[in-house]
């Protein structure tokens, strides 16, 4: 894009999200610099574009110097305190829907460049055509991608979610909604537990695929009702170019640490060179347990329940809960 707004003599050639509020962005990294002081400058309440060009049908070229007044646009602050200095002076634009949602594919250039009209207005809005079909092309190849995602773990039986652009949950396995409960499901179409302690890691998850950027991560859900905790794998979903567009983000493998698997002491033994008590320890601790249940259970000390926990993150190489209930969720796979 950066290139082909070279050609038709613009500075700025980009596809920005309609939804100000959650500014989004498909651009250079120069552009995106220049973008950004719009956003973190607060020129938005005052801006004449931004009141203007939602006013538009969809699809219709929007330019600036026939939507407002000559005399408000080049004497408003926004026009010569940021638009001038950074290139931006004159502007077209086309809105389009993608997804869903509103988006503007967008190009401007200096004022020395001068205003885009005749045939700069109509090179613009070919390329503009192009850039959109590529976007919703973009916006479908990742949708289906996830969809194919979602069949073929619905097909083996694994319990999984996916999570939109928005944060939101988009897809759920039969599977997973096997493992939801009165604690812990979907509300108002965000993943929700009615343990607070929870809400934190399941807020993150939200947040990250509101970012877009990399994520590999597991989380604990403890919920309310239920005695085991619910361990919750993030994996990216990898996009079709144009990340900034709507479509799947994350991927939610969902591993209901409370089954029974009499393989996994076995294979702690095995692997880790855990001693079978230690192996039983270790079990009950990825189930939630604390020391004090673990100790009734065995019928000994507490004390003794703690040392044997530092023997066995000493011999699994782990410090934390967490990391010890990933593995055994992996051994049960």
């Amino acid at each position: 894009m950066e290139e082909a707004g070279r050609l038709l003599n613009y500075d700025f050639f980009c596809l920005v999200s309609a939804d100000l509020a959650r500014p989004a962005f498909i651009a250079s990294d120069e552009q995106k610099a220049g973008i950004a002081r719009y956003f973190d400058g607060g020129w938005r309440e005052i801006d004449y574009r931004a009141r203007t060009e939602p006013q538009q049908p969809l699809g219709r070229l929007y330019l600036d110097h026939r939507a407002v007044d000559a005399e408000e646009r080049l004497n408003s602050a926004v026009y010569n305190e940021l638009y001038r200095p950074l290139n931006m002076a004159n502007y077209a634009g086309i809105r389009f829907n993608v997804g869903g949602e509103e988006w503007f594919c967008s190009a401007s250039r200096g004022e020395d460049k001068g205003v885009i009209d005749g045939f700069d207005a109509s090179a613009f809005k070919q390329v503009a055509r192009t850039a959109i079909r590529v976007a919703s092309l973009s916006a479908r190849l990742q949708q289906s991608r996830a969809g194919g995602m979602l069949e073929g773990l619905a097909s083996s039986g694994t319990p999984a979610v996916i999570i939109n652009h928005a944060g939101h949950v988009s897809s759920v396995t039969p599977a997973a909604e096997r493992i939801f409960g009165r604690d812990f499901g979907v509300k108002d179409g965000v993943l929700w537990s009615a343990n607070a302690a929870d809400a934190a890691g399941l807020a993150g998850l939200a947040l990250s695929a509101r970012s877009g950027g990399p994520v590999s991560r597991s989380i604990l859900v403890r919920g309310q009702d239920r005695r085991h905790p619910v361990m919750v794998t993030a994996s990216q979903v990898v996009g079709a170019g144009l990340d900034a567009l709507p479509g799947a983000r994350l991927l939610l493998v969902l591993s209901d640490l409370g089954k029974q698997d009499s393989a996994i002491p076995a294979a702690l033994c095995s692997l880790f060179d855990l001693t079978i008590s230690e192996a039983d320890v270790a079990t009950m601790i990825a189930d939630g347990l604390e020391v004090t249940e673990i100790a009734v259970r065995r019928n000994v000390a507490a004390s003794t329940v703690r040392a044997q926990m530092k023997s066995i993150f000493r011999k699994m190489d782990i410090n934390r809960q967490v990391e010890l209930a990933r593995i055994l969720a992996r051994l049960k796979v």
